[in-house]
């Protein structure tokens, strides 16, 4: 490797390094510093663009094949339609109407608007889970549907980055052409898949058994290499390659070691990516042509929120589950870059086009984070309307019980409970916000609603004035809070056991005077110390006199 790769390499990691640490900071993704330092960076900085962005499409592979890794046919089963059916209508809706505000109004050519629109369609996987693990809702039902929604758009950049280059070379038949490319890409990938479902099990099996950290890295990227080979020879991207290499070795017993090690590796070249792609910006650039950089980045905002909105209720989420759902997709994803950076290869993008669609898309990312701390309070507002409201979505038979148990979430927990309370004939009823778990409860007799726990409406069909206790087991904090409030407020001597999370969720549910808060993994962890003062001799007192410390110890802490 010539000195001055070693040079370039090092100031762009030393750029990323610093622009990912301010953004730190000032709690935005490292992403969003990354790339603006990409930006900064192309004024002053002595690199040779073409050499760095050769390094970069090596972490492109890698990003895609561990996105391979980690998607999975039972992943997509477990999402539900509103993020699969439901994310392709958004993306043809906002990919339709993008363009036709790109080409008509802006003057952008027909090629150039078709690549921009379907950037814009996509959504980033990597913050809006970072945004729910940040705020403790991975496990809500937005969350899970939030996480579904955006692995249909990584699986959508497949067909994408076949069928753009495609139609880009294709004159007026665009359609033809489209077709067959996508025929010849599925034959290939179809045989790739076949084969390697057939002996990747085998070579993951062998690697793994050597027990040797380096060779079951080495293994992996030559996977993954060999296969993103293998496909160029025929046409097809090497990243579509890679992304099969992923998803082949997904379905083995090694798929998460493998995703383990190797995720170190993709970062960096993944960085090396976005940096360089930042590169490609001159801040000169940005200041010139801000407005419509602005006026775009609104215009993609609006678009997403509004579709993603409708969408959520078109399939049966309202309330605060639709408005997490089209805030928290609201951003243009880092996929949108590689298709940016096809467009300017395959020269459909000119540089200023390039410019504007990754401008836009940074700011998207900066904005996005900052309305979805924002959604409590925008829900708030919000609630009082019709449309947005949650309401009761389906009662089923009347409740007539009293003196009953209600059950606001019938994950694991909510079950086991609901299981319990049947073997001791007390009668009970549930709230649940997916339809599959109501129709489940509902086949096996379980008296269930289909509804928004946090909706005083539904609280009030489920009897709740009539009730002597309820369970809290949902994840949703926010949910918990609403519930708990409202109904301290109409039954004040109604028992309440409430679930939490982490240790600040204790300290919320404590001060909102909850009879009994559990946290499973703190009893997890005192189980397993019982067990352990148990096989180390103690008697049963001195085990009581331990966990009774400790549990103090815990209280105090939170």
């Amino acid at each position: 490797m010539g000195e001055s790769i070693v040079t370039g390499l090092f100031l762009v990691l030393a750029a990323a390094l610093i622009g990912g640490f301010l953004a730190r900071l000032v709690k935005l993704p490292p992403l969003v510093g990354v790339i603006l330092a990409g930006i900064i960076g192309s004024t002053f900085l002595p690199v040779h663009s073409e050499s760095i962005v050769s390094l970069s499409e090596i972490g492109l592979v890698l990003l895609l094949f561990s996105v391979g890794l980690e998607t999975s046919f039972t992943k997509l089963a477990r999402v539900g339609s509103v993020a699969t059916i439901g994310q392709v209508i958004q993306m043809l809706l906002i990919t339709v109407i993008s363009f036709a505000f790109l080409h008509f109004l802006l003057g952008i050519s027909t090629l150039g608007s078709i690549f921009l629109s379907s950037g814009f369609a996509l959504s980033s996987t990597a913050l809006v889970v970072k945004m729910l693990n940040d705020a403790g809702e991975l496990s809500t039902l937005h969350g899970e549907i939030l996480i579904g929604g955006c692995l249909i758009q990584d699986l959508a950049v497949v067909p994408l980055v076949v069928i753009l280059p495609a139609i880009s070379g294709a004159g007026g038949d665009w359609a033809s052409a489209s077709l067959k490319s996508l025929l010849i890409v599925g034959v290939i990938l179809s045989v790739v898949l076949i084969i390697g479902k057939l002996f990747a099990p085998y070579i993951t099996s062998f690697v793994a058994d050597i027990d040797s950290r380096e060779l079951l890295i080495l293994g992996s990227v030559v996977v993954a290499l060999g296969i993103a080979s293998i496909v160029s020879v025929f046409g097809v991207s090497a990243a579509i390659g890679a992304f099969l290499a992923g998803l082949v070795i997904s379905g083995t017993q090694e798929s998460h070691a493998i995703f383990a090690e190797t995720r170190p590796l993709r970062d960096l070249f993944s960085i090396l990516f976005f940096v360089t792609l930042g590169f490609l910006v001159v801040p000169s650039f940005l200041i010139a042509n801000i407005g419509i950089i602005l006026l775009l980045s609104a215009f993609v905002i609006l678009l997403k929120l509004v579709t993603g909105f409708l969408i959520s209720v078109v399939f049966g989420y309202r309330g605060k589950t639709a408005i997490s759902f089209a805030i928290g997709i609201s951003q243009v994803g880092e996929f949108a870059f590689v298709l940016y950076l096809i467009g300017k290869t395959l020269h459909v993008l000119t540089d200023r086009e390039v410019s504007i669609g990754i401008a836009t898309a940074v700011v998207t990312l900066v904005v996005s984070p900052i309305f979805f701390r924002l959604k409590t309070k925008i829900w708030r507002k919000l609630k009082r309307v019709p449309l947005f409201s949650g309401g009761v979505v389906n009662i089923g038979k009347e409740i007539s019980y009293t003196n009953h148990v209600v059950i606001c979430g019938y994950g694991r927990m909510g079950h086991w409970v609901g299981k319990t309370l049947e073997d001791l004939n007390i009668p009970y009823v549930v709230i649940d916000y997916s339809q599959k778990v109501v129709h489940e409860a509902r086949k096996n007799g379980v008296n269930a609603i289909y509804g928004d726990p946090g909706e005083k409406e539904v609280l009030e069909a489920a009897g709740i004035k009539n009730a002597k206790a309820l369970i809290v087991s949902l994840p949703d904090r926010i949910a918990q809070n609403e519930i708990i409030s409202y109904c301290q407020t109409v039954v004040p001597s109604l028992k309440i056991i409430a679930r939490a999370h982490l240790d600040e969720d204790v300290k919320k549910l404590i001060q909102l005077k909850v009879e009994k808060v559990v946290q499973p993994e703190f009893e997890g962890a005192l189980a397993m110390i019982r067990e352990i003062l148990r096989a180390s001799g103690k008697t049963s007192e001195e085990i009581a006199t331990s966990i009774k410390g400790i549990r103090l110890s815990h209280s105090r802490a939170t």
